[in-house]
């Protein structure tokens, strides 16, 4: 590339146009490109088709659960659902555990500490509806639920969550009134909530992972796109901004693999109701050089609102949606060395 630019800056030399010529190099993607070429398309998730589900991984198993079968366009709210489905991915095979028994919705919270996973928050339509801020304790092992108090925050609905040091961390998301930076911490061993220092961003359909005990999370949706990123450091309770990503998206998912992190997917806003351009790259995020590279393009599609997890050093998509139709299909990758 370097070869190509300087011949067309000699031959141009005489038009007078060389610094257009520069500013344009200046102004390219300096993002590198390394594609994900090891995609396996695996079983179809047996349940309903669906969107906005949760997910929790415990051991080799994944959990999905709950999320909305029907299109959400802002004028009717039906399709959401309540089951519970285990994946075990070393027989590639689902199997329906006990229904999540509070209301069924979208966008919940989930984590998983020792045996148990904690569900719940959440809502039946994206920016307007009925909003939850109940917590549920579900027993692996066990196949059981119980009540464990309510969230104390505004934001309940299209949070980041994530599990550090046996806590489950809550920020952003929206109220049903407007977007909200605040950030929680809940200890399963206290049954408590501890208010912690405000996100810098408040947006909502944010994507983000855990990389050691940091928090990483950007992009999402104020009135327009966002790519910018940031790092919360639990231990020091303090926010910072990291390197921005390739492109501005809502509606994303993120995940951890051997310490690097994963934007996939989503949306780039474009109006009301989400319109815009559905979007099907992934980029990889490396925290010890503050740097984002382009992973290529999903092959199962465009989508957003669908489900990712990490297991045993692979990360796996789970359906979503589409413009016209949500999905079944399920997708593993490995990473590049």
């Amino acid at each position: 590339m370097d070869i190509i630019v300087r011949l067309i800056i000699k031959r141009l030399k005489q038009t007078g146009i060389v610094f257009l010529v520069c500013f344009l190099v200046a102004c390219a993607d300096n993002y590198d490109l390394k594609p994900i070429t090891t995609w396996h398309q695996l079983n179809n998730f047996p349940g309903i088709a669906r969107a906005s589900a949760t997910s929790f991984v415990y051991g080799n198993k994944a959990f999905v659960c709950l999320g909305r079968s029907e299109a959400d366009n802002g004028l009717f709210k039906k399709g959401f659902l309540k089951d519970v489905w285990e994946y075990n991915s070393i027989t590639d095979v689902w199997t329906r555990k006990s229904d999540f028994p509070g209301v069924a919705r979208v966008k919940a919270i989930a984590g998983v500490i020792g045996d148990k996973a904690y569900i719940g928050l959440g809502a039946i339509a994206p920016y307007e509806g009925r909003q939850f801020s109940d917590l549920w304790e579900y027993d692996i092992t066990n196949d059981t639920w119980d009540s464990v108090g309510n969230f104390p925050g505004e934001a309940k609905n299209d949070l980041f969550y994530a599990v550090v040091d046996s806590c489950i961390y809550t920020t952003e998301g929206f109220t049903a009134t407007g977007f909200n930076a605040d950030t929680y911490k809940y200890s399963p061993k206290s049954k408590s909530w501890t208010k912690l220092t405000n996100c810098p961003i408040n947006h909502s359909s944010t994507a983000g992972f855990v990389i050691g005990k940091s928090l990483y999370v950007g992009c999402g949706y104020f009135v327009g796109n966002y790519k910018d990123f940031y790092c919360y450091k639990t231990e020091a309770d303090s926010w910072s901004r990291m390197q921005d990503l390739p492109e501005g998206r809502i509606l994303s998912k993120g995940i951890s693999i051997n310490g690097k992190g994963y934007i996939m997917l989503g949306r780039k806003w474009g109006g009301m109701l989400n319109d815009g351009k559905l979007l099907k790259d992934i980029v990889e995020y490396d925290p010890i050089e503050n740097k984002w590279t382009r992973c290529g393009d999903f092959p199962g599609g465009a989508r957003q609102n669908m489900v990712a997890f990490e297991l045993n050093g692979r990360g796996y998509i789970v359906g979503g949606e589409d413009d016209n139709e949500r999905k079944s299909d399920v997708w593993v990758f490995t990473p590049n060395p």
